[in-house]
């Protein structure tokens, strides 16, 4: 078993399998992710026809979750911390929620419309109640300099969660591929059980951790009050703004600008996944070489590069390679700003913090969608798409740049 007790001194042992067992938290969001964003919105049409507005309210039912389960799980996992219960029993909990909801996803419409909607709250009920306490659980375990290392972890199993998992669906179809991934939530859900460890009881009460705390912590942010707090918030937001672009918008664009078919745009995303995957570990390394600011810094000029090359380039197999370096690049960021964010906060609040930096994540995406519809409208096509993401990552450059030097690094909080 895995002990968060271990040192956290320069001089300590790199807690390598720590790291590796910690990202299965992102193996988690790899399997089930590109399952759900592939088959869901498929099998709701088939279940319910042609009833759009029907559809969009049972499509909307993640988002709802996500917003009433993200902070009550954060508050409730510093309530269980500070009663020396912990996150984990929170954490499983939401991982056997969610194999539970893909196991019976794919059968679900026979029952018709409320086998459907229930296999759907199932679902997304366990996704989101392991979100917050997950987080404030990386930063419990790893020590404040391995907590890149931790995030690179997540981010590299994701993404080749997220590889296999398409290819499964893929090649064996959408019932034999969601009763893999509820298998494989289990294991990582038993992994966590038998493998993980949580530090000493929280020295604070459990009356401090408040669902009200979202919303001082919130304020807090917005007013300045931890120094850089405000900002890697921001920048966070926009880089889930760039992302969100890429991932709901690039499959038309290539189609318009490329002139090739749908299944053809495909490899952008898969060179896009393949980019993450060699990015993530070496994204927390630098992340621990030279510090998370200058690395998210690092990142962003780069990714900014790339995406202004793929706004002028003109087939899609000249675009494939910039697409893997663009995601590489994206790792940067993506990787540092987490353990950046949650460094200077105390252990007693991290579950409400957490769930704040997820829904400013959320937001991202939230307002992603309909700022990027309105902005095609007005341009008349999809053509500045790479043009339109080169200038967030240029914002969220910006807003790193007024993190205060030495804010949020390691061991400083």
């Amino acid at each position: 078993m895995i002990d968060a007790h271990a040192p956290s001194t320069r001089s300590a042992r790199t807690p390598y399998a720590r790291c590796a067992l910690v990202g299965l938290g992102g193996l988690f969001a790899g399997v089930t992710g590109p399952l759900l964003s592939t088959f869901v919105p498929l099998l709701v049409r088939d279940a319910l026809g042609e009833h759009r507005l029907v559809i969009g309210a049972v499509m909307a039912i993640d988002n709802v979750l996500l917003l009433l389960l993200v902070p009550w799980a954060g508050a409730a996992s510093d309530r269980a911390s500070a009663r020396g219960q912990g996150r984990l029993p929170i954490v499983v909990s939401g991982f056997v929620l969610a194999a539970v909801g893909m196991a019976l996803f794919p059968y679900s419409a026979t029952l018709g419309i409320a086998g459907l909607i229930g296999a759907t709250v199932v679902l997304y009920t366990g996704i989101n109640l392991q979100r917050s306490p997950f987080h404030a659980l990386i930063a419990d375990l790893v020590p404040s300099r391995y907590r890149s290392l931790a995030t690179g972890s997540f981010t590299f199993q994701m993404c080749v969660g997220a590889i296999v998992f398409l290819m499964l669906g893929r090649m064996l179809g959408m019932q034999p591929a969601f009763l893999i991934a509820a298998g494989t939530v289990i294991a990582i859900a038993l992994a966590f059980t038998v493998g993980l460890r949580e530090p000493a009881v929280s020295t604070s009460h459990g009356t401090e951790a408040t669902f009200r705390s979202l919303f001082d912590a919130a304020w807090s942010a917005i007013r300045g009050v931890v120094p850089g707090l405000r900002a890697v918030f921001i920048a966070s937001l926009l880089l889930q703004l760039t992302f969100q672009t890429f991932t709901t918008w690039f499959a038309l664009h290539g189609t318009e600008r490329f002139g090739v078919r749908p299944e053809d745009v495909t490899v952008g995303f898969i060179a896009w996944a393949v980019g993450g995957m060699i990015g993530a570990l070496p994204a927390g390394v630098i992340g621990v070489r030279i510090g998370r600011r200058n690395t998210m810094l690092v990142g962003l000029a780069l990714m900014a590069g790339c995406l202004l090359a793929l706004h002028r380039v003109t087939h899609v197999s000249h675009a494939t390679p910039l697409l893997a370096l663009a995601s590489a690049s994206w790792t940067l960021p993506t990787v540092n700003a987490y353990p950046l964010f949650v460094e200077p906060i105390p252990r007693a609040r991290r579950g409400v913090l957490a769930a704040l930096f997820v829904l400013s994540m959320a937001l991202g995406g939230a307002i992603g969608d309909p700022l990027n519809g309105g902005l095609f409208d007005l341009f008349g096509g999809y053509r500045p798409l790479f043009l339109m993401m080169t200038i967030y990552t240029a914002l969220a450059f910006v807003a790193v740049l007024f993190v205060p030097r030495g804010a949020g690094e390691a061991d400083t909080g």
